[in-house]
């Protein structure tokens, strides 16, 4: 946590630690609550089961956001922490409780014995811990050198440098800063023109055989701050990869192209006439072959069953999605990497195309932390960029690597955040941060009821529907399905108490999610603090708030249609709806309750699986942080890469587009070296 956030939880747990303290949290929360634990002042821990249930019961339902939040926090650290938590023997210490088993055995000996293939990348990828990083690096021509390049040296002091035996000096012609969509491209754009390149990531690189499928370890390894990254006040809980292959290694295949309206929209509102050319056409077509998307799904799960089958008895649009993955791809742990290898993640596609060219190696346990820019009196812009500092692992060792050119991929939360660590002052950097705002709807399906099989397996996300309340063309949501093995099903599942909860993880593999994924027109921002932490915020607007109610209303609709006895939200009140045996003029009386309560982040769970625009690109340096070309305004030769210029949300699943501007960025990139080199 941003350390004043950590204080101020530090301060809670103290003051329940005490009984006055505890007595004035309960009070603040709900006074009627808390008057027989007053009156005696003991402490939260020496509170009855019941009497702590009606403290947790009173922030869950405050007045004050602040305690809405503060329950919200705990009550997903404390599920996720129980459920994910594993015995020695790698099984989940409460999966017997609830009938869950992680992976079938003969599942994972099937996959595994599909997967033949050696790590995809092979020793071109470098984990940057090694103590032989320096020999490998010359193996691979690289050039090292013995001091830090002078360009370094005036600005490394100043960021308090101290030289360290085991530091490297590297030089290269281009140094990115991140492996997922972006990254991945144009490391495989760039090598492929015959430029020796770095690719730096600061997660660990796992082959498919080497994947977990198990929540606890996975979110350990492969998400940013392990899972719990979220905004400032915790409102908005924001999943991010952070792993070789980014977001492409843990995300789940939806492949869209961007559509006809958005791609309009940045062209005619933003000045960017790249969306309505023929080039951006064929940028598409070529990531669209690379990651082998195709439209057919040889089985749908069980939740894409019900909300197909739920969408055809409403008459509602639905389709099914096309998905980088082969038709007979039925995993319901991609979540947490692929043990197939049918996923064509970057560390499956285009890292390996950089690699094998023989000029790219992509270094894990590597994070960037300064970008090096000096003054420029001959060239276009004030400033040019000379290369990175990067710190192997905790630290202290670095290696500092000076490059003709630098592209920043690290995703919309955190290039904005390495871009104003190194200096630069466009206001808009980490401004207008889009985050696709999610919330999920639920419905019990007891055996016997609706499709065969288990929530949590088969294809992820295989169907969709529009959100009918907006046109095609407006800010409208989408209707898509998602995972919930136990862990994150805990945190992210609405708790009225202690049974209520358990009940809940109960019905766990029978519980099918549609999920609303909204296109906003709000937009929050990415920035950091006076001592350099990242700081994100972000507010869903009102208009994006009646979107995603009434993606709510519909999924519920959905969800009836198909069967389910009994339905809910992830509002805080925890609401659960017993369709079974409800009249319609009940069920229309509960859909106006869903309304009423409102998807503010302080009173429903609220996600985000997309983030975009924080360093959006434009036509001048008032309105965006990167010009057409995707470099920044500021710095010559320092290019973006990433989510985070889109100038506005895509409406739909990024990825597809975050690699198509990529491999136009890239083209831009090429034609720079090209002029260096002359």
């Amino acid at each position: 946590m941003r350390p004043p956030v950590a204080k101020s939880v530090l301060l809670v747990l103290q003051l329940l630690g005490t009984g006055w303290g505890t007595c004035l949290l309960a009070s603040f929360a709900r006074v009627n609550t808390i008057t027989p634990q007053c009156a005696l002042l003991r402490k939260f821990s020496s509170l009855t089961v019941r009497e702590r249930e009606r403290v947790l019961q009173g922030w869950q339902c405050s007045p004050l956001p602040q305690f809405r939040n503060l329950f919200k926090a705990l009550k997903s650290v404390t599920g996720w922490a129980l459920y994910s938590k594993l015995d020695e023997e790698g099984q989940g210490v409460a999966w017997k409780a609830i009938g869950y088993s992680g992976m079938d055995s003969a599942v994972r000996d099937r996959v595994e014995a599909e997967y033949t293939k050696p790590r995809p990348l092979g020793d071109n990828h470098i984990d940057a811990m090694n103590p032989g990083l320096k020999s490998m690096l010359v193996s691979k021509g690289f050039s090292i050198g013995d001091e830090i390049h002078d360009c370094f040296k005036a600005q490394a002091k100043k960021l308090g440098y101290s030289k360290n035996d085991n530091d490297i000096n590297l030089e290269c012609d281009v140094v990115i800063v991140g492996s997922g969509s972006g990254g991945g491209v144009m490391a495989a754009a760039l090598a492929q023109q015959g430029f020796k390149v770095v690719v730096l990531e600061k997660g660990q690189y796992f082959a498919p055989q080497e994947m977990a499928t198990t929540e606890g370890p996975a979110m350990l390894n492969m998400f940013e701050k392990m899972g719990t990254l979220s905004t400032d006040d915790a409102s908005v809980a924001l999943i991010a990869g952070a792993v070789v292959g980014g977001g492409t290694a843990v995300n789940w295949c939806v492949s869209f192209k961007t559509p006809e309206h958005v791609r309009n929209e940045w062209a005619n509102d933003h000045g960017l006439d790249m969306f309505n050319s023929e080039r951006y056409d064929q940028a598409m077509q070529a990531v669209w072959e690379r990651l082998s998307v195709q439209p057919n799904v040889d089985k749908h799960s069980l939740q894409n069953t019900v909300l197909q089958e739920g969408c055809k008895k409403l008459g509602y649009h639905h389709g099914t999605l096309q998905r980088n993955c082969a038709s007979d791809h039925y995993c319901g742990w991609c979540s947490y990497g692929c043990p197939s290898g049918k996923k064509q993640s970057t560390a499956e596609t285009w890292l390996v195309d950089a690699v094998n060219t023989g000029n790219a190696v992509i270094l894990s346990n590597c994070t960037a932390e300064h970008v090096f820019h000096s003054p420029n009196p001959n060239g276009k812009k004030k400033r040019k960029a000379e290369g990175l500092m990067a710190t192997i692992g905790n630290g202290p060792s670095r290696i500092f690597i000076k490059a003709n050119a630098t592209v920043v991929s690290c995703g919309a939360l955190m290039t904005p955040i390495l871009l104003l660590k190194s200096g630069l002052t466009n206001s808009n950097i980490g401004k207008y941060l889009r985050v696709h705002p999610a919330s999920t709807t639920f419905g019990y399906f007891p055996e016997g009821v609706g499709p065969e099989g288990k929530a949590y397996e088969g294809g992820i996300m295989t169907v969709y529907s529009p959100v009918t309340s907006r046109k095609p063309t407006e800010y409208g949501a989408l209707l898509e399905t998602g995972v919930f093995h136990p862990a994150v099903f805990a945190a992210f599942h609405p708790w009225r108490s202690g049974a209520d909860g358990k009940e809940r993880l109960l019905r766990h593999s029978r519980t099918c999610h549609i999920t609303i994924v909204t296109r906003d027109k709000g937009y929050g921002s990415a920035k950091i603090d006076n001592k350099g932490f990242p700081v994100f915020n972000y507010h869903i607007s009102s208009y994006d708030e009646e979107t995603l109610i009434a993606g709510m209303v519909q999924s519920l609709r959905v969800l009836i249609a198909a069967g389910a006895v009994e339905v809910g939200t992830q509002q805080l009140d925890g609401e659960r709806f017993k369709v079974e045996g409800a009249s319609s003029e009940e069920i229309e009386a509960y859909l106006a309750r869903v309304k009423r309560r409102g998807a503010k982040g302080s009173s429903c769970q609220l996600a985000s699986a997309h983030q975009m625009g924080s360093c959006r690109m434009g036509s001048g340096p008032a309105s965006s942080a990167v010009d057409r070309r995707g470099e920044t305004w500021e710095v010559e030769g320092l290019f973006v890469a990433d989510g985070s210029v889109f100038p506005t949300s895509s409406g739909v699943n990024p990825m597809v587009t975050i690699q198509s501007v990529a491999y136009c960025t890239a083209e831009h990139v090429v034609q720079f070296l090209k002029q260096q080199r002359m």
